[in-house]
């Protein structure tokens, strides 16, 4: 089922929800006799797909696209959404393993062996009734025809509603939907460095740096020489894109009821 209501920012439809009706959308995802896919959009992702017409065809396959930064969701403000906050991914990771005791599945795909099993620890803290099916560290290479069959028959026999992917980059998006016939069913979604978040390998933000959207200094602060070049990059081409649309008046998609 679509959510509600989307717009599209850099030609990518974004839903305009919260926390919770993004959380209602993704349980009936779930009841879904396929698999279905969600991914958190920040300016990264959305410039990306803009700039790639590859990444742009990835993007547009997946159920839900949530507003992931503060910049997505005050341009999706722009054009009346009326949101008062992001869906963070990590958050909403933390917020749906809180509500989905038993006999909602989970597995997590993605990270080392040691990141998954203190998320697994993490996960029990947030929910000790949660039920974890299964979790994968794969190989850190280029996987083979083998290793991805491996992955599908693990997954599938375990039969999740939700899958939690963590990969490097835009590997996540790209693996998501280029495997999904490969899956029986269940919601995956592309959660970056959530698993390090909630795991507790790395701190969050702090709260004001948050609702600031400063979650990218911080981390930039953290990381400059990995991370400089990246957000220069992407947040400059957002910025790039949104004021060149406004100013060319390139038309823009109606939003979607």
């Amino acid at each position: 089922m679509p959510p509600n209501r989307t717009i599209t920012i850099l030609g990518t439809p974004v839903a305009c929800v919260t926390y919770q009706s993004a959380f209602e959308i993704i349980q009936t995802l779930a009841r879904e006799p396929r698999p279905t896919a969600v991914c958190p959009a920040n300016t990264h992702i959305l410039s990306e797909a803009r700039h790639d017409p590859k990444f742009a065809r990835i993007m547009a396959k997946f159920d839900l696209v949530l507003p992931d930064g503060m910049p997505v969701v005050w341009a999706l403000n722009l054009r009346g959404a009326g949101l008062s906050d992001r869906v963070y991914g990590p958050y909403f990771m933390k917020y749906v393993l809180q509500n989905t005791p038993r006999p909602w599945r989970h597995f997590f795909f993605g990270d080392t062996s040691e990141c998954l099993e203190e998320l697994r620890r993490a996960a029990i803290e947030l929910q000790p009734e949660i039920e974890i099916v299964g979790a994968l560290s794969p190989p850190f290479r280029q996987w083979t025809e083998s290793d991805e069959a491996q992955f599908a028959q693990a997954i599938n026999r375990a039969a999740p509603d939700f899958v939690w992917v963590a990969l490097a980059g835009g590997r996540m998006e790209e693996w998501i939907m280029g495997n999904q016939s490969r899956y029986n069913r269940g919601v995956f979604l592309a959660v970056g460095d959530a698993f390090t978040l909630l795991s507790g390998r790395r701190p969050f933000a702090p709260q004001w740096m948050q609702r600031l959207a400063l979650t990218w200094l911080f981390r930039l602060l953290a990381e400059p020489r990995r991370l400089g070049p990246r957000y220069l990059r992407y947040n400059s081409l957002f910025v790039y894109y949104l004021l060149r649309d406004r100013l060319l008046g390139r038309p823009q998609p109606q939003a979607i009821e």
